[in-house]
């Protein structure tokens, strides 16, 4: 008769509809016909009630041998029991209660003493409902165990509600061998209806009634309840105290019974009660034979209950408590990532500042070389500039060992395609250095260095977040600076000549005219002019004449020094600023490229020759014509004036 105990907390059907969750419920079809069915089985409890009644349902007498025992065979009980079992206290007790009062003042009975006479029945219910709430596993009827206990409490509340007998006597003064027959045959035929009528309909019918209340979803499914141990001693009181009323009644009817015919002149009336005292005794010592071993049988499954309950409850508090280290361990190990993340987006952060106020390319390599080391020390990496050959130069490397050495670096030649340069198979082709992911650092189609990475440490999400936002803002600042750059180009360049415009020539002459005056070095400026120009771009065209200033600006940038600032001054103006450059040499170079341009062969986009072009030169010096850059400039013009004056296709030098 061990109960089960389930694992978990058992949240099974109740047994118990709430009227208020009926009226809730969304099938309003369901609420009616449930409804409809109490109604009926009032109505049907106070007829079969009746019937009861007039046909002699109670205190039926049963012969075995010499014993005599009655029955009393009473519907309304019957259905009670199963709305007691699959709806609740109250859905039984009602009927049961409204049938019994209206046959009480139906048959001649006093109404405070129908009141009173009606709670009978209901009073037995009750024990049976706070049984199956303190040990909702009872429920389960199919159990060998609790069919024991549904045995056990049905005789219980048989004896609790058969006090109405008493009542019933005293309402009717009836004579004492009636009320024994009536009190007999009340908790004898509850018994016997819960035995051999209810329980059967109960093992067939309880798992087909349970299914269709869970898929109803009124009923509730509840945990055990915490007060079941309370509950369960009340009933054990209870249960103890039904078999002393059993007894003290017992012996109240034998005693009544002896009195009686003690105090009687009339000598046949000694042979029944005789009989009755019998029957009474016999039966009372074969139902306590009966409820000593049922009281144990219970004792012994009430033990292992809560034994199993006791045993559910270590193992609950067992598993909640390794829960609890592990959520405690969980959570250290979550707060050490966390000081980590934090850490590592504090680098990141610093890297981002620096990335994104770099100025130029070797400022973001030098940034990555401090920074990368220092983000990524669970891995091996190692950060490479490539050179102007396309090699790689190794920056700064880290981790156990470095991924690629100076000779395999110095093996290796980085294609000119783009698409090559995140591919692990450029930079280790063999894959014996253990390169597990390429950072190609690039502006534009140039590239300017790669970072090499080995693998990542294995459950290390935090790597692969850091590496996501580095390839993010990696991309976000060489984009940016490739932008400033291309701003920078647009700001100081000439778009149609590609040569420095005339604000560049400004700062810049300041700047040489500065560092020459320091270091007492000469400093030249050519102010180079186009001659006929105009004509040319009247005769063949304004693209024509873009195409000739195209070609002579492109000799004359190839004429000139790495130091050498060329600028497009306005239309066919170029000027020259010739750093460190003394008048004589300065002189020499302007005739070079007198004699280059007028010797160029220029032709037009789709290849038609264009008539030769001259360019007129005037050469100012600092600090011999001018010691500014106004003054310098202004100086040259005069002389380029000069030399158009005297014919064109020559150098003129400023006079000073």
């Amino acid at each position: 008769m061990s109960p089960s105990i389930p694992t978990s907390a058992p949240a099974d059907i109740t047994g118990r509809l709430d009227f208020r969750s009926l009226l809730r419920g969304q099938d309003p079809i369901l609420r009616k016909l449930i409804l409809l069915l109490w109604v009926t089985s009032i109505a049907m409890s106070t007829l079969l009630g009746v019937a009861a009644v007039e046909l002699n349902w109670s205190g039926i007498p049963v012969t075995f041998g010499d014993y005599t025992v009655h029955l009393t065979f009473y519907p309304p009980l019957i259905l009670a029991m199963f709305w007691l079992f699959w709806f609740g206290f109250w859905w039984a007790a009602i009927p049961t209660w409204a049938s019994t009062f209206i046959l009480s003042l139906h048959y001649g009975m006093a109404p405070e003493w129908a009141l009173l006479f009606a709670c009978s029945d209901p009073l037995g219910l009750a024990l049976l409902a706070m049984v199956y709430r303190a040990l909702p596993a009872a429920l389960q009827i199919r159990k060998p165990g609790n069919i024991a206990l549904f045995i056990l409490f049905s005789f219980a509340a048989a004896v609790l509600s058969s006090v109405g007998a008493f009542i019933w006597s005293h309402a009717t003064h009836s004579q004492i061998t009636g009320l024994y027959a009536v009190w007999q045959g009340w908790w004898l035929g509850f018994l016997v209806q819960n035995v051999l009528i209810v329980l059967p309909i109960l093992l067939f019918a309880d798992p087909t009634i349970r299914r269709w209340q869970k898929n109803t979803h009124l009923w509730p499914s509840r945990p055990l309840n915490e007060r079941g141990l309370r509950q369960t001693l009340v009933i054990a009181l209870l249960l103890v105290s039904t078999v002393v009323l059993f007894t003290w009644l017992s012996a109240s009817l034998t005693k009544n019974a002896i009195m009686t015919a003690a105090y009687s002149h009339d000598v046949y009336l000694w042979q029944p009660i005789a009989r009755m005292v019998r029957d009474s005794l016999n039966a009372l010592m074969t139902v306590l034979v009966i409820l000593m071993i049922a009281m144990t049988l219970f004792g012994i499954y009430l033990f292992r209950y809560w034994s199993a309950r006791l045993t559910h409850s270590h193992q609950m508090l067992i598993r909640s408590n390794h829960r609890l280290s592990a959520e405690i361990k969980e959570r250290e190990n979550i707060q050490i990532e966390l000081q980590h993340r934090y850490q590592m987006l504090n680098l990141m952060a610093q890297l981002d500042a620096r990335l994104h106020a770099a100025a130029n390319a070797q400022e973001i390599i030098t940034a990555l070389s401090e920074y990368l080391p220092r983000q990524l020390p669970q891995m091996e990496g190692v950060l490479c500039r490539v050179n102007a050959d396309r090699k790689l130069e190794i920056l700064v490397h880290w981790g156990r060992f470095p991924l690629i050495g100076v000779q395999h670096a110095a093996t290796l030649t980085v294609p000119e395609h783009a698409n090559t340069w995140d591919q692990v198979r450029t930079y280790d082709p063999e894959g014996h250095h253990g390169v597990h992911r390429a950072l190609p650092l690039k502006s534009g189609q140039h590239l300017l260095g790669v970072i090499l990475l080995g693998p990542a440490p294995e459950g290390d999400t935090a790597v692969s977040a850091v590496l996501q936002i580095l390839t993010e803002h990696l991309a976000l600042a060489l984009t940016n600076l490739r932008l400033r750059e291309q701003l920078m180009e647009e700001a100081t360049r000439d778009p149609l000549t590609g040569l420095y415009n005339r604000r560049y020539l400004h700062s810049r002459l300041d700047q040489e005219l500065s560092r020459c005056q320091r270091h007492e070095r000469p400093l030249s400026l050519m102010m180079i002019d186009i001659d006929h120009f105009k004509q040319l771009n009247d005769s063949l065209g304004h693209e024509a004449g873009d195409q000739a200033l195209r070609s002579i600006t492109r000799f004359i940038g190839e004429q000139i020094r790495e130091s050498d600032i060329a600028c497009r001054f306005g239309g066919e103006e170029i000027i020259l600023v010739l750093p460190e450059a003394s008048q004589i040499h300065s002189e020499e170079r302007a005739r070079r490229l007198l004699e280059g341009i007028a010797l160029l062969r220029l032709t037009s986009r789709d290849g038609q020759p264009m008539p030769r072009l001259t360019v007129s030169i005037g050469l100012a010096v600092y600090p011999e014509h001018a010691d500014s850059g106004e003054g310098l400039i202004h100086a040259a013009d005069q002389a380029m004036y000069r030399a158009k004056a005297n014919g064109r296709n020559q150098v003129c030098i400023a006079t000073g």
